[in-house]
């Protein structure tokens, strides 16, 4: 009996060991951290907004280490989101930068770092710190994927491109390794970090950390919810929004493939919250895979806006871009999430877009104003002036024009049916909006600029007829 105690405790020990010596070579040794950047060619950071007139301070700084790629450990990568990955083998070097935006005063800092995960479409990066995460929070921008740092190869527009003198030393290996970049990014940012060297947090008590990534960007992170999270767990709640509900094939990309069309619901097992923000552009792709909320997740969907949207002219327009934004939401989305990790309060469940099934794709559902029936409905929905649609055309020179979607002003019989005079016209578009603020889909500091750009607008109502 002794001996065989004495054989199981040498082999359990023995398990130990491969099982840390396993842990340790998946884990990259601890990235080197450099900054503040300065000087380059333009001396200043790519996509820097001055922030310095709401309190906050911009800083870059470049990270370099070695990062890893993930496979699958068993199974599919496959529609349920609930895949079984691992750490691979492949591991790559890169140096990358990261794009820090926090409040000058600690005392104003809510204890949310916003890590936005910058979008490569274009060529170049897209992204910066919104209304709401200038109200006290810190807000960091990743360069995370290739295409940020090195551009596309017919027409580099990436970082390097930008300012060789500034960003020439950066390097990237591939979008295989995008996703443990942007855990090791996390980790020199978050509540763990080692502030014994450079702090590119300037001290701030950080306390949470929220993912959040738009349209190429929301597919990269729906990835990482579903099959990097449940190994790394940095983060503590996720935004994904104007989310088409895809997401990138593991295999693929270790391969150098290009990602095909591949949809999947965020994983119903996952230990963090999620808060999904659409625009009606990204609807009839999301569809199949529409999840019901949860204890851990919000699908969002706001009518009659677009994944683009443009600037609303000055005069009516037969038919245009549709300038109806859902980014007021997304604005409301950021506060509801943080409250949800920090004090445990659930945001509503709001009701989606009404669709109809077809084929090949369902349809929106339209009310006598053709605008969509359902979903989270802003006072331009409320209070129409115009049709909106989030499907625009192909147009010449771009080849999003599709993402624009398209607004048809009201002709003036329209508008005399509706609103006999600019106040009728004000009441109801104001009595909507404060309908919006108590179902806190609109933020009450946003409300009086709303209001303002509203009330410009009126005016017209009341001009006579060309």
């Amino acid at each position: 009996m002794e001996d065989t105690a004495k054989r199981i405790s040498q082999m359990t020990f023995a398990a130990i060991l491969l099982a840390l010596g396993a842990a340790f070579a998946a884990t990259p040794n601890a990235p080197t951290l450099s900054g503040p950047i300065t000087g380059g060619e333009r001396g200043t950071p790519f996509a820097a907004v001055n922030v310095a007139d709401r309190g906050y301070l911009t800083e870059e700084y470049f990270l370099e280490g070695e990062a890893t790629a993930y496979e699958l450990a068993s199974g599919a990568q496959g529609a349920d989101g609930q895949w079984n990955t691992r750490a691979s083998a492949d591991k790559a070097n890169y140096k990358t930068r990261l794009l820090v935006v926090r409040p000058n005063d600690a005392s104003a800092f809510n204890g949310t770092v916003i890590v936005f995960w910058l979008n490569v479409t274009a060529g170049f990066e897209l992204g910066s710190a919104s209304d709401e995460a200038l109200r006290g929070y810190a807000w960091v921008g990743v360069s995370a994927q290739k295409v940020g740092v090195h551009g596309f190869p017919q027409n580099p527009g990436g970082l390097k491109a930008w300012d060789p003198q500034r960003y020439g030393s950066l390097e990237h290996p591939g979008d295989a390794w995008s996703y443990d970049i942007f855990t090791q990014v996390a980790r020199v940012i978050g509540p763990e970090r080692d502030r014994e060297g450079l702090d590119p947090m300037g001290g701030l008590e950080v306390e949470r950390l929220i993912a959040a990534g738009a349209s190429q960007s929301a597919a990269r992170l729906r990835t990482y919810i579903n099959g990097v999270h449940p190994l790394t767990e940095v983060f503590d709640g996720y935004l994904p929004f104007i989310d088409f509900g895809g997401v990138v094939p593991f295999a693929s990309e270790r391969g150098g493939g290009r990602r095909g069309r591949t949809l999947a619901p965020v994983r119903s097992d996952l230990d963090v919250p999620v808060i999904v923000v659409n625009s009606e552009t990204e609807l009839t792709s999301y569809y199949s895979v529409r999840e019901p909320d949860s204890a851990r997740f919000r699908l969002w969907e706001v009518a009659g806006t677009s994944h683009v949207s443009a600037a609303r002219p000055k005069e009516r327009t037969v038919e245009g871009s549709n300038w109806l934004s859902y980014t007021p939401v997304y604005q409301a989305a950021i506060r509801h999430l943080h409250r949800w990790i920090t004090d445990g309060v659930e945001p509503p469940s709001m009701p989606r877009v009404e669709m109809k099934a077809g084929d090949p794709n369902p349809e929106v559902v339209r009310d006598e104003h053709g605008n969509a029936r359902g979903g989270i409905r802003l006072p331009e929905l409320e209070a129409p002036t115009a049709s909106h649609s989030g499907f625009g055309t192909q147009r010449e020179g771009t080849r999003f024009g599709f993402l624009y979607g398209t607004a048809t002003d009201f002709d003036s019989e329209q508008l005399a049916a509706l609103y006999p005079d600019s106040q009728h016209y004000l009441d109801a578009w104001n009595t909507a909006l404060d309908r919006s603020i108590e179902q806190g889909m609109i933020l009450p500091e946003d409300a009086p600029a709303m209001r303002q750009r509203t009330a410009a607008w009126a005016a017209r109502l009341d001009a006579p007829p060309r």
